[in-house]
């Protein structure tokens, strides 16, 4: 079964396949598995869970669990002052959000959410350079928090304690990439934020255990 998802337009398009076979991609797109087993490339080459690849022009996937495809990111210039504008526009801040005096100010962008069964996602927009997240280790839920670059640079820091000055490591991240899982055994988190490197798109993805 494929079908598409809404929840990046006007800017992303997606499209989510479940227990779909010889699925034919159209054009370049970002492959995200979603799901507990391998996705298939080619009939070769295994994408295991929380792993994500940029495949080309009809790539046949065979995706046994879940996987999210993600088209057209490649167009997003976010150097463009009037596309900052219109994406500013259409997804909400921090502070629209929350109405949080903290997150006043905060060039944190949001898509609506979507949520399939376990797998919920939104996409942000981060609009400048070198912008922290704040800097966090629970979770509302029982999850596995997943960052996903779609356009731009960022990176995952890992924090010592919840000071902006205690990064200890970093994982940074171009388009189609994602970052190792954080959690240990337990599914305990360390202190941890996002941050921007250049104006950027990222994917946060949150699964259900």
């Amino acid at each position: 079964m494929n079908r598409k998802l809404t929840f990046g337009e006007p800017f992303i398009e997606t499209r989510i396949l479940e227990d779909e076979k010889h699925y034919h991609t159209s054009g370049r797109c970002i492959v995200v598995n979603l799901g507990r087993e391998a996705v298939t490339l080619e009939e070769s080459f295994a994408l295991q869970p929380l792993e994500t690849v940029i495949a080309s022009d009809g790539t046949v996937l065979d995706v046994p669990g879940k996987a999210l495809l993600i088209a057209n990111s490649g167009l997003l210039d976010l150097n463009d002052l009037k596309t900052l504008d219109v994406m500013r526009g259409v997804w909400k801040s921090n502070f629209e959000l929350t109405h949080s005096d903290k997150q006043r100010g905060v060039p944190y962008y949001k898509s609506p959410r979507i949520d399939l069964n376990d797998v919920h996602m939104n996409f942000c927009l981060v609009s400048e350079p070198d912008y922290p997240s704040g800097i966090h280790r629970t979770h509302s839920g029982n999850i596995n928090e997943l960052h996903v670059q779609i356009a731009g640079d960022g990176a995952v820091e890992l924090m010592r304690s919840d000071s902006h000055d205690s990064c200890y490591a970093s994982f940074p991240m171009t388009a189609g990439d994602v970052h190792c899982p954080i959690w240990n055994e337990l599914g305990a988190y360390p202190w941890h934020r996002y941050r921007s490197i250049s104006r950027c798109v990222f994917l946060a993805v949150e699964i259900d255990r």
